[in-house]
């Protein structure tokens, strides 16, 4: 398989003199497409800023990182924005959905600055919401549905862009139990689709659902292992 995802030697670091912290040191990984990966770790290990730097939301002090075969250090503000368009999707554990805009409206974001006409925009998002179970709410403010309806829109908006690969930062958190195995599924057979997904979670039942468990340990990555299901 191709890697979608290479890392050699990433090292991230904040502040400086007294203050610095060292939240990735020396991190190398190869991700191949259509990989279902957990990334597990105490609190302050490094999880979200490693899950930062994969969706080029934030950038390594030091190390290289490929994404689908390209430089990043070398890439321009705009590459940065195509690659977070079209590339790279995100699903946060608290929805990050747009109170004022109805579902419809939260799922197009992403076809927003997008040449297409308002017809196909129209029948794709409404094939996700379909897919999803959610288009007969395709008109309701998130505010006005539930927290696993909210959870399956944003994931309708990360799919409406075709992005091949799936970040999810705690995505069961702000779930009950029957409503976050259920999501888990919906991932499962995403992933089952093609599309690589990556899951920062601290739960040992998500991550159980994944085919491979990376630990990180004060920045370093100490297991890398395929999920005994």
């Amino acid at each position: 398989m191709d890697n979608v995802i290479k890392l050699n030697d990433i090292v991230k670091i904040y502040g400086t003199g007294q203050s610095k912290v060292v939240a990735l040191n020396n991190v190398s990984l190869e991700i191949s497409k259509g990989e279902y990966i957990s990334i597990m770790g105490p609190s302050g290990s490094g999880k979200s800023t490693l899950l930062n730097i994969l969706g080029c939301m934030d950038t390594a002090t030091s190390g290289q990182y490929y994404i689908n075969g390209r430089d990043v250090s070398k890439l321009k503000r705009k590459d940065f924005n195509r690659i977070r368009n079209c590339e790279v999707s995100f699903i946060f554990q608290n929805f990050a959905l747009l109170k004022n805009y109805s579902v419809y409206e939260n799922v197009e974001l992403p076809l927003c600055h997008r040449k297409m006409s308002h017809r196909e925009k129209k029948n794709k998002i409404m094939s996700y919401l379909d897919k999803l179970g959610i288009a007969d709410l395709a008109n309701k403010k998130p505010t006005e549905i539930s927290g696993g309806q909210q959870q399956r829109v944003a994931i309708a908006r990360a799919l409406v862009s075709d992005a091949g690969i799936i970040l999810a930062d705690e995505p069961t958190g702000a779930l009950d139990q029957k409503t976050g195995r259920e999501l888990m599924e919906l991932l499962s057979t995403i992933n089952n689709e093609g599309k690589t997904i990556i899951i920062v979670t601290h739960d040992k039942n998500v991550a159980s659902n994944c085919k491979r468990n990376i630990l990180l340990t004060d920045g370093q990555i100490v297991e890398d292992t395929p999920s005994i299901v």
